[in-house]
Formats: C-alpha cells, sequence, structure tokens
C-alpha cells in the first residue's frame, strides 16, 4: 500500500513539473523570448533586401543590351499622334581603357504605333571633348510582333558590341535570315571584324 502511495506521488510530480515547464515556456514566448530550435537551420532572405530593376537592366526573362544603370535619364511628352522621343539614357564608362570616362547614348523614338526603335550613339572622351565614333545603323528595329534588330554590349574583357539583324520580307513577322556582326576598336574607330549568318527567325533577340 505504501508502495503505491509513493509511485503515486512520483508520478503527481513528474506531472507537475512537467505542467511548471510548460507554463514557463509559455511565459517566455509571451514575453518575445524564443525556444530553440531543432534540427537544420535553413537561411531566410532579409525582408528588407530589394531587387531593383532599372531600365533594361537585367529582368528575369527579358532581353538586356548589356548596359547598366545610366548615369542620366530624362522621359519626354510625345506629340499628339504619339511619336517623337520618349526617353533618352546616357552611360558614361570607359569604353577603350584610357582612364577617361566616354558616353553611351540610348534613344527611344516612337511612331504612335507597336513599332518603335533604339538609337545608340557612342562618343570617345578625347581630352575632354567628346568624338562620335558610332557605326552606320547603330539603332534596333522593334515591333509587337518581332524585333529585326538587336544590339548588346560586352565590356569584358574588351569592349565589342554584338549586332544582330535580318531583312523584312512580305510582312513583319515572316521569318528571314539573321546576321550576327560583332564590333571591336580598331586605330580609334569601331570596326565590324566578323560577320556570319545565324538562323531563320522572326525575332532577333532570341539569338543573344
Amino acid at each position: 500500500m505504501e508502495n503505491k502511495n509513493q509511485s503515486g506521488s512520483i508520478t503527481f510530480n513528474i506531472l507537475l513539473v512537467i505542467m511548471f515547464l510548460i507554463i514557463a515556456a509559455l511565459i517566455y514566448i509571451l514575453a518575445g523570448g524564443n525556444l530553440p530550435k531543432l534540427g537544420r537551420t535553413v537561411g531566410v532572405q532579409s525582408p528588407d533586401t530589394t531587387t531593383q530593376v532599372t531600365g533594361t537592366i537585367n529582368k528575369e526573362g527579358a532581353f538586356s543590351d548589356g548596359l547598366k544603370e545610366p548615369n542620366f535619364s530624362e522621359q519626354y511628352e510625345l506629340d499628339e499622334f504619339g511619336s517623337g522621343i520618349s526617353e533618352r539614357d546616357i552611360f558614361d564608362i570607359d569604353i577603350d581603357g584610357d582612364g577617361r570616362r566616354d558616353r553611351i547614348t540610348r534613344t527611344k523614338n516612337e511612331n504612335g504605333t507597336s513599332h518603335f526603335y533604339y538609337q545608340y550613339k557612342i562618343e570617345l572622351n578625347k581630352g575632354g571633348e567628346f568624338v562620335d565614333i558610332t557605326p552606320d545603323g547603330f539603332r534596333t528595329t522593334e515591333g509587337a510582333e518581332c524585333s529585326l534588330q538587336k544590339l548588346q554590349f560586352d565590356f569584358k574583357p574588351e569592349f565589342r558590341v554584338i549586332k544582330i539583324s535580318r531583312d523584312w520580307q512580305d510582312s513583319w513577322d515572316n521569318p528571314t535570315m539573321a546576321t550576327k556582326t560583332i564590333y571591336v576598336f580598331n586605330n580609334g574607330n569601331l570596326t565590324p571584324i566578323e560577320s556570319s549568318q545565324m538562323k531563320v527567325i522572326c525575332d532577333v533577340k532570341d539569338l543573344f
């Protein structure tokens, strides 16, 4: 009989201790404390860490012309027909490796339809004077259906520009043969060093 009483007393004391621990844990949590976590710790991104995307900078799944954040950017009002220059971005970048900041200007031109184009201007800084070295045809040809010409700037290991274009035929979305042309510096000018046919395609940006 005495053993039964002792066993019951021990069981009661164990339950009492467990209840006390549960109550203490609840009070600790409500006071703002954190219980130790069991198992593997998984990293979680800080809620105030954000990714900023501006201009054509690396939006996932979208084409990028390789130019990063502009040093100057301005938007303009279009005319009553929705045509004119809508925006201009200026990038101050040392593109010939002489330690001076050169200049690339990208201008978006609208014509009131789904077709538009970006015009590029490349200028070298020659002692504070900017010299235009832009090759002919340094612009895109854009449409709602397909792009007929796109340019992409590459700065490493050396500056170069890749242009992929195709001819228009019959209709805007009729595929034609695309040609890839690579431009590099040569005696202070930007000249093509390679030109090759790629494939018959509608949207040339799929070839970058």
